[in-house]
């Protein structure tokens, strides 16, 4: 730890003894150091990018991606295994790219399946994963013309059905970009909008 000591200078006179202020931040730090770790202090993050995925098997880890305006993210949590995974998809479909090379996770058509997938893989219990969505925005005037949030919504609610996904929340549509953290510890999702206090889902 850093030695606590008197400005180097003062405006006025020098003094012997320490600031007032340095003697507080003195206390402050000993305070820190003394102060056990809560789970809070443990927790790691995980960050997801736009049409991607990630999984974590770890329970003090976090598993967020951020700005959700159109796009949707899709979260995954095994509660009994501490399994979780979070896509961040942009499209409805990948048939727009018919015959060319894709990025699975950018498309709900083939994002979420492979997610699911890859949730089993990693010691997920299909019945027991319970999953929430976050997104599907309409932000922009092009927005509302090409209508992508909608569509991602609509999408993801046809292969939830057929991948007889356990959806248990979810918090879409409207104007605002969407934050999301699923704690890989509860199952919760922190969701942060702009101006307004975090919530959980």
């Amino acid at each position: 730890m850093a030695q606590c000591k008197a400005p180097a200078h003062s405006s006025l006179l020098w003094r012997k003894k320490p600031y007032p202020v340095t003697q507080r931040i003195c206390r402050m730090r000993k305070s820190m150091a003394q102060r056990p770790q809560t789970l809070e202090d443990q927790m790691r993050t995980l960050v997801v990018g736009v049409a991607d995925f990630k999984i974590s098997t770890d329970p003090l880890t976090y598993i967020a991606t951020f700005a959700l305006g159109s796009c949707l993210g899709i979260t995954f949590h095994d509660e009994k295994n501490h399994i979780g995974g979070l896509l961040h998809a942009m499209l409805p479909s990948s048939t727009i790219r018919e015959g060319q090379k894709i990025r699975p996770p950018m498309f709900l058509d083939t994002g979420l399946p492979l997610a699911l997938e890859a949730m089993v893989r990693a010691g997920a219990k299909k019945n027991q994963i319970r999953c929430k969505v976050f997104g599907g925005a309409e932000l922009m005037l092009s927005d509302k013309f090409f209508r992508i949030g909608s569509k991602n919504i609509d999408m993801f609610y046809q292969l939830s059905d057929s991948l007889a996904l356990d959806v248990v929340a979810w918090e879409v549509s409207g104007r605002v970009n969407r934050t999301i953290r699923l704690d890989n510890q509860t199952g919760d999702v922190i969701v942060k909008v702009p101006a307004k206090p975090e919530f959980i889902r």
